[in-house]
């Protein structure tokens, strides 16, 4: 197992080691899972089969029946006129 130091202030020491206690845990056990919720916070979220197939039927209800999406080279048309509006690719 390896050692993490670092240096806080003593007020924030003592605060800490307050709520560590009174979540009945040692400091170093409260800053490792402080760290572990943090870690878990910024990790992309992962959606359920059902949450998909939600935001599916959300997308499909958006477009009438038959819609389609456009195919490659029309993308890049419309991106070229977006972004340059004057240019005319033929």
């Amino acid at each position: 197992m390896a050692r993490i130091h670092f240096i806080v202030e003593e007020t924030a020491k003592v605060a800490y080691r307050t709520q560590a206690r009174r979540e009945g845990k040692s400091l170093g056990e409260w800053l490792r899972e402080a760290a572990e919720e943090k870690l878990v916070s910024a990790r992309p979220r992962k959606f359920t089969v059902e949450e998909l197939r939600e935001f599916e039927a959300r997308c499909d209800a958006r477009h009438p029946p038959g819609a389609r999406e456009p195919d490659w080279p029309e993308i890049k048309r419309i991106l070229v006129e977006t972004r340059y509006p004057d240019y005319d690719s033929e």
